[in-house]
């Protein structure tokens, strides 16, 4: 099981991984540790991440970058509609009011949703993950802001679904980060609580958190946050100062070129961070735009003047996050600052003089999200064994659900299900009276943002038929899940039935064989609607919370004797559970259809991607063939090819050198395949004579120890085969020549053979096809060692044990020994037992011990 996190980033993207030392970032295929979150679309093939970032210069108009600023987003809104006049590539309004980016690929014009878009980056995340792994990737953890919406976070869901992985949780970037801070502190107090505030600026969002920690736990005490504050708006101050500047100094234009815009931007990212850690930078750009080079200075009190209004606004969230968390500067102990964008020096004066302390950096600003979404998923995960820390998340919005009443009044009824702060995730259980299908709205109230859409989704329940009385009763179950995503996940009809239940009055009835669950709620309202709503602690706790509105109890049956004339006491109410259809309808989420759609596209484009992968690898083996083959035909083949077909090979290369650029430079793999077989057929004969007489030295140095290793062995002393049977003699068949005999024999015979073949390939030249092969000498070289080592090798039989010698009788015997001659001497008069040799208490006799030398 997978457990990785992903960050993903407005400009970049980092994945992190488990394992069991820890999180580890993982490198991407240039080795960098963030990767690009663009999407580049070539003629053929889409380039992705680093790739696409390469590409993106050459192809500004079809690199799409900065998706999550369309994600979710309808077409008119504010901030979007900003964006835009920054974007190279073109985004249009769709059918449904969302954006739709316009790109050309594979010859044509094509349309793609910001959540395919999205999806083709989490691919891309997805696979270098699983090269680092070398194992599937299904199960992660994806870092997604805090002011995400409902609709967002499904489109999150949706393209992880399209990407083929399998989210356990949208994991806020602000808790990320403060798991990530937590985990490892082994000093957190027990009682009082240690408040940190964390800023994290990224490329182009602030959020501002401060979190309450105590030992093995974490609360989150409030979250603020700007959409549209980051370091990228430091970069649009500089690109319009220098814009301006150019177009009065060099006369051109970069706002009517593309590719001019965007070579500005990323040189004044570049001079941001240069002015981040000097007081000042210049900037230098060859052939910007009509073949000019340009060039630019800046000082650091220049830039932070022209970029007042954004700095201006850095302040807002921190009150906001501070007034939220009913805490005054003093109160928080330590201010951690994030992001990419936090590096800017007048931003951390800001900081430095809000909460009156210096801000520290103890993590690393870019991979802290990244870190906190692969702990979360190892805590979710049960791969991973992780220390005990408790998360207690707060969802950043306020959810209500409002109804229309059954009476003629119609207006609407709004209930605040879920206030801003409320756990995440919790289930809460609301009661209707209705004689009707009726329909519920979830919405936002109070959220203090006008860019956020009001309604989420609407949810009809029904239809139902009450068996009696013209209301029936519903219970309602509202859920906000582990990604923060609001749903009526079910609808139930509680009905009362009278039933006769039938006692015995002889036989008992196992205590635990019926359970009756009965209702003794008050009686029900005449008219209107009554909303119950209880809060458990978990999902798991759903349904007891349920049955705790209704004054519903669990009631046991007590075990009376049974009759054999049955009684039958008065009835009694028993609570019939019916369930109610519910009907989704988010607006702006994907169908499950459109969805499928997605999936099976974006598979199609993947494998568009993999074939022209492996095309582009063929056709350079065939260029590099080319190359390679050549110069060694200058060079250390050149006396293993005859002159004519030297001459003829050149030539053939320099054809297929012509024909890569010119013919077949866009020729299918098959194409290239059957190419590069073709040359070989002609250059493996030379490489292999090369080959041969370039190990063929060795070998045969292999080949003349291992004979004169078996023959010195065999001549040095015959009698070391002695031991040899005749029998296995026989088996070798050498029961009339002695063993050493035939050993050298065999050794003779792979030397005439090694110096006949010597001789006919001393003979032959260079180009000729050699006679002594490399593979014939290491056979010969297996066969003697297989004949030879057995017999070189078998070890001597071990000697037989000599039999103790007879010992002399002591004058003074045990008597009980003498009455015992049969197991206290053996028939040869030697002293036995039954474990062994006795020696006698007294005197021990010696004597003279065999020489088994000749044995």
């Amino acid at each position: 099981m997978s457990v990785v996190g992903f960050d993903l980033g407005n400009e970049s993207c980092i994945v992190a991984v488990a394992r069991q030392r820890g999180i580890d970032v993982v490198l991407n295929e240039e080795s960098k540790r963030e990767t690009p979150a663009i999407v580049c679309f070539g003629d053929k093939q889409r380039f992705i991440g680093t790739a696409g970032a390469a590409s993106s210069t050459m192809n500004p108009k079809n690199s799409i970058s900065q998706i999550k600023r369309l994600l979710g987003r309808k077409f008119s809104d504010p901030e979007l509609q900003r964006d835009m006049t920054s974007f190279p590539f073109r985004v249009t309004e769709g059918p449904d009011g969302f954006p739709l980016v316009h790109v050309r690929f594979l010859g044509e014009e094509r349309t793609f949703t910001p959540t395919q878009l999205l999806a083709m980056v989490l691919s891309n995340l997805k696979g270098i993950a699983e090269g680092n792994l070398n194992a599937a990737v299904v199960d992660c953890c994806i870092g997604i802001p805090v002011y995400f919406t409902d609709l967002q976070r499904r489109a999150v869901l949706d393209a992880a679904t399209i990407a083929g992985l399998r989210p356990l949780r949208l994991f806020h970037e602000t808790t990320a980060t403060a798991l990530a801070y937590g985990i490892y502190k082994t000093d957190l107090p027990e009682n009082d609580q240690l408040n940190v505030a964390f800023v994290d600026v990224g490329h182009a969002s602030m959020q501002v958190s401060i979190v309450g920690y105590k030992k093995g736990q974490l609360k989150m005490l409030s979250h603020a946050y700007d959409r549209s504050l980051g370091g990228r708006d430091f970069d649009e101050a500089l690109f319009k100062h220098f814009a301006a500047k150019f177009k009065e100094e060099y006369k051109i234009d970069v706002y009517q070129n593309a590719r001019a815009c965007l070579r500005l931007r990323v040189a004044c990212e570049k001079l941001k961070k240069v002015l981040s850690a000097n007081p000042e930078a210049p900037l230098n750009i060859e052939c910007l735009m009509d073949e000019k080079d340009v060039r630019g200075f800046i000082r650091r009190d220049e830039f932070e003047q022209i970029s007042a209004p954004v700095i201006e606004r850095v302040k807002g969230p921190l009150e906001k996050a501070l007034t939220e968390a009913g805490l005054s500067a003093e109160n928080v102990h330590f201010v951690e600052v994030v992001g990419s964008g936090s590096r800017v020096p007048a931003i951390i004066k800001i900081i430095t003089e809000f909460f009156g302390k210096e801000p520290r950096r103890t993590m690393n600003a870019s991979e802290c999200v990244a870190r906190g979404c692969a702990l979360q998923c190892a805590i979710l995960s049960p791969t991973f064994k992780v220390r005990e820390f408790q998360v207690n998340e707060g969802f950043p919005f306020s959810i209500a659900l409002s109804w229309k009443p059954d009476s003629q009044n119609n207006t609407p009824h709004q209930t605040v299900v879920f206030p801003k702060g409320n756990p995440i995730p919790s289930v809460k259980a609301l009661t209707f009276y209705r004689s009707n299908t009726f329909e519920v709205d979830v919405l936002y109230v109070d959220t203090g943002d006008s860019q956020i859409a009001q309604k989420i989704s609407t949810y009809t329940i029904g239809p139902f038929q009450p068996s009696k009385g013209e209301k029936a009763k519903l219970k309602v179950k509202v859920r906000l899940n582990i990604h923060g995503i609001v749903t009526v996940d079910s609808a139930t009809m509680l009905e009362d039935e009278d039933v006769e239940v039938p006692v015995s009055s002889t036989t008992e009835v196992p205590k635990d064989t019926t359970k009756m669950e009965t209702d003794d709620s008050p009686s029900e309202p005449a008219s209107g609607t009554d909303v119950n709503m209880q809060d458990p602690k978990s999902t798991e706790t759903a349904e007891g919370a349920t049955a705790a509105e209704n004054g519903a109890q669990d009631t046991e049956e007590k075990s009376v004797p049974m009759d054999t004339d049955a009684k039958v006491e008065p009835s009694k109410k028993k609570v019939k559970k019916t369930s109610v259809p519910v009907h989704e309808l988010v607006y702006g989420a994907l169908e499950a259809a459109e969805l499928q759609k997605a999936v099976e596209k974006e598979y199609e484009m993947a494998l568009q991607d993999r074939v022209m992968e492996d095309t582009k690898e063929k056709k350079n083996a065939v260029e590099a063939y080319v190359y390679d083959m050549r110069n060694k035909l200058y060079d250390k083949y050149s006396d293993f090819v005859m002159p004519e077909e030297k001459d003829g090979l050149i030539a053939t290369l320099q054809e297929v050198e012509d024909w890569l650029y010119e013919d077949g430079e866009d020729e299918t793999k098959g194409v290239y395949i059957a190419k590069l077989e073709e040359l070989k057929k002609i250059g493996d004969p030379i490489e292999a004579r090369y080959k041969e007489w370039a190990e063929r030295g060795s070998v045969i140095d292999q080949l003349v120890y291992c004979i004169n290793s078996f023959r010195e062995a065999a001549l040095s002393n015959d009698q070391k085969f002695d031991h040899i049977e005749i029998s296995e003699k026989q088996k070798k068949k050498l029961s009339l020549v002695s063993v050493y005999t035939q050993v050298i024999n065999e050794c003779s015979e792979a030397e005439n053979w090694l110096r006949e073949r010597r001789q006919q390939q001393d003979a032959l030249p260079k180009y000729a096809n050699p006679v002594l092969l490399v593979s014939d000498m290491k056979k010969k070289a297996e066969t003697l060692d297989r004949f030879c080592k057995p017999i070189m090798t078998k070890p001597k039989p071990a000697p037989k044990p000599q039999t103790p010698p007879p010992q002399a009788e002591t004058p003074a015997q045990d008597p009980q020994t003498q009455e015992q001659p049969q197991n206290g001497a053996a028939a040869g008069g030697e002293p036995t037992s039954e474990g062994g040799a006795e020696e006698p208490a007294g005197e021990q006799m010696e004597t003279d011990k065999p020489d088994n030398s000749e044995s």
